[in-house]
């Protein structure tokens, strides 16, 4: 299994990208780009829908 290991930009912890995933080709193709764990991930679409759903 081959995965890489970034730092997450919100909670600034490692985690790993795992090879097959979106976010694996997203990392192959911008290696200095941002990412974010799955929690902080989460966290965030979440509150994105909740403040979409506000506006309605």
């Amino acid at each position: 299994m081959i995965y890489y290991k970034t730092v997450c930009t919100c909670c600034r912890e490692t985690f790993k990208i795992i090879e097959g995933t979106k976010k694996y080709e997203f990392y192959k193709r911008n290696m200095k780009g941002k990412f974010v764990c799955e929690t902080c991930g989460n966290k965030i679409y979440l509150e994105a829908r909740k403040s979409l759903i506000s506006k309605l």
